[in-house]
């Protein structure tokens, strides 16, 4: 599996071809500093890996009076390694928020009927899990064997997991309405 960082920068080589330096400009575009801390030297050094690792090529290109610049294309292999990834972040029982904001930026990467199949276990498991938090919730404020902090903490849990649940519903609505599947975040750069 990939990391956070590679997912997000694979992903956006996949949609197009792009240089390090767009890929920094992308990121200020769709604002991921206001949700995961990606440095600029993280960029480049990510790249250098996934093309060391096979998932991308780069190829030297010279434009007019610009210097050269070296523009990177996902292999098959990268491809491959990403959607996995992908998957893998949706069906994450982490709950960890910045691998599911990440795949859903990448969502297209997938198949529609892989992302809605993926979407909807996505669904199943959060449902159970709110379930047990709040059976949990319910047995622990009844016995107070938890003092009042612990409790807020599960509480919190629990709008957590009713937020996931709520967007999740949402995303299933929208991909299933989707006839164009193409939001790349690449599309007008």
């Amino acid at each position: 599996m990939l990391s956070k960082v590679s997912t997000l920068i694979l992903g956006m080589i996949e949609e197009k071809p792009v240089n390090p330096y767009e890929i920094t400009k992308l990121l200020e575009r769709i604002q991921v500093k206001d949700w995961f801390s990606v440095a600029t030297s993280s960029v480049y050094a990510t790249i250098k890996k996934l093309q060391k690792n096979g998932y991308i090529t780069g190829e030297t290109i010279k434009e007019s009076n610009m210097p050269e610049k070296t523009v990177y294309t996902i292999t098959k292999t990268g491809k491959n390694v990403l959607e996995k990834t992908l998957v893998e972040f949706l069906l994450n029982t982490e709950l960890d928020s910045v691998k599911f904001n990440i795949a859903c930026i990448m969502l297209c990467h997938l198949e529609k009927e892989e992302a809605l199949n993926v979407l909807k276990k996505r669904l199943l498991f959060l449902k159970g899990y709110e379930n047990g938090i709040k059976k949990n919730y319910i047995h622990e404020k009844d016995s107070h064997l938890i003092p009042y902090p612990g409790l807020t903490i599960i509480r919190n849990n629990i709008y957590l997991v009713e937020a996931e649940i709520k967007i999740t519903e949402e995303l299933i609505i929208e991909v299933e309405n989707d006839d164009s599947w193409n939001h790349f975040i690449t599309k007008d750069f």
